[in-house]
């Protein structure tokens, strides 16, 4: 009888001292989250994860906070691997890889308190298409320094075959190892999701019990905050895997869930309704099958949606901008560099919806049939090139100019995926709601102006 009941004791300290471990682990990994060590935030969530399903049970749904920072902890740790080991394939040099946060960082919560997710996708955009006119300016002095027909030795071609075999293996690698980790975190999120949905139905019970009905209490809305986070988490996730029907309908729930909680102007939503539109957009483009086939054409309906959805997301900011200017005329009183400060976020604004602007021109616009322009400036190379065979290497170069000043730029035409940012405008970590970033810096390097929430 002793041995019995001195169990029980023994038992009920075990659990108190592994309840102490998790809360230090914990501790411990979102400390490193905060300084940006996602590496080693991960492994301690996932230590702190397997021993809470021990102490609660798997399905618990007290495990869902956890599940939630896990998840968000493995999406951080898929994008800096994106961004890094994707510069070393693409060769470039490893301080390159130390730039602003791509897309998906500024969404995912990590991206620290001064980053707007509206003015990173857009200035992802901007900066991609620098990147490229930068790259051809270098090919084209390269070029203007080289005869225009060399020849080589054989030896030359078979180095070239085993280099550009070697580069593809290791894109492969990469990409494999990305949608792993991308993977990873969509499933603990999905999970944390689930669990999410149990607390958010108990949860709301509770007050129609209570008689809350009217006002949301702050359990159910600490719960619909991180479903949005999660859901928008998830949907960015699908838009690296270019799933953009999943990532539509996934924005969708987190737009209802961010309107049930914060007024129109909030960043979050304007936020939302841009990362919408961008999947729409891309949801709306000729796909391809496995054979390279497309399987339908360019979808109007989705496509006028997608604008629908930009000029919502361009009306919130406006409506922030308003209040901005308001709240700075009211106040006289307000210290010289409060002043400045309010000044640079409706600057800041204003530059915001400037460029959303541009790209619902360019929603507005009939969606031009790239490859019908990639066939037209191929034919029209073609013909160039046979006028300047056998010519002096003066008129060679003068017909080339002057071709060079006729050739269809394709650079507008071509959408690409967020790096989502995205908003913020996407990756590294997705931004929960009580992180509601305070806009700041400039294009594609933070903003640190933009209104706060």
């Amino acid at each position: 009888m002793t041995e019995k009941q001195s169990n029980p004791p023994a038992q009920n300290e075990a659990a108190h001292d592994k309840q102490a471990q998790l809360e230090d682990l914990i501790a411990r990994a979102a400390a490193k989250d905060a300084t940006k060590d996602h590496n080693t935030a991960s492994e301690l969530y996932s230590q702190a994860t397997e021993l809470q399903a021990e102490l609660n049970g798997e399905l618990s749904p007290e495990n869902a906070n956890l599940l939630y920072a896990y998840g968000k902890s493995l999406y951080n740790v898929a994008v800096s691997k994106s961004d890094v080991l994707g510069s070393k394939v693409a060769g470039e040099p490893q301080a390159q890889s130390k730039k602003a946060p791509s897309a998906h960082a500024g969404s995912a919560g990590s991206s620290g308190a001064g980053s707007n997710p509206i003015q990173d996708a857009i200035s992802n955009t901007m900066t991609k298409k620098s990147s490229s006119v930068q790259g051809k300016n270098e090919q084209a002095e390269v070029a203007q320094s080289k005869p225009f027909f060399q020849f080589t030795g054989d030896e030359n071609f078979v180095d070239s075959d085993e280099e550009e075999e070697e580069e593809e293996e290791d894109a492969e690698a990469v990409d494999e190892e990305d949608e792993d980790d991308f993977a990873n975190a969509f499933e603990v999120l999905d999970l944390a999701r689930i669990l999410y949905l149990k607390n958010l139905e108990v949860a709301e019970k509770s007050d129609n019990a209570k008689g809350k009905s009217t006002e949301l209490s702050t359990e159910v809305k600490h719960i619909k905050e991180r479903l949005a986070d999660t859901y928008d988490l998830q949907a960015e996730i699908s838009l690296e895997a270019e799933r953009f029907s999943d990532a539509v309908t996934d924005l969708r729930t987190a737009l209802d869930l961010r309107y049930s909680l914060f007024p129109f102007e909030d960043p979050s939503v304007a936020e939302c309704h841009y990362k919408l539109s961008l999947a729409l957009e891309f949801a709306s483009v000729p796909q391809e099958d496995e054979d390279g086939e497309k399987v339908k054409t360019v979808d109007e309906e989705m496509r006028k949606e997608a604008a629908i959805q930009m000029e919502r997301a361009i009306e919130s900011c406006r409506v922030r901008m308003t209040h901005e200017e308001e709240k700075l005329e009211a106040v006289k009183d307000m210290d010289e560099d409060r002043v400045t400060a309010s000044k640079r976020k409706i600057a800041n604004v204003k530059e915001i919806i400037a460029d959303m602007e541009q790209r619902l021109i360019d929603l507005r616009r009939s969606p031009v049939s790239v490859d019908q322009a990639n066939q037209e400036n191929e034919a029209f190379l073609k013909g160039i090139l046979g006028q300047i065979v056998g010519r002096s290497a003066n008129d060679q170069k003068a017909r080339l100019d002057s071709a060079s000043k006729e050739a269809t730029d394709l650079s507008s035409l071509v959408r690409r995926k967020p790096a989502t940012q995205p908003a913020s405008q996407s990756t590294a970590s997705k931004r929960p709601a009580e992180d509601a970033p305070s806009e700041s810096g400039s294009k594609r390097t933070r903003v640190d102006d933009a209104p706060s929430s």
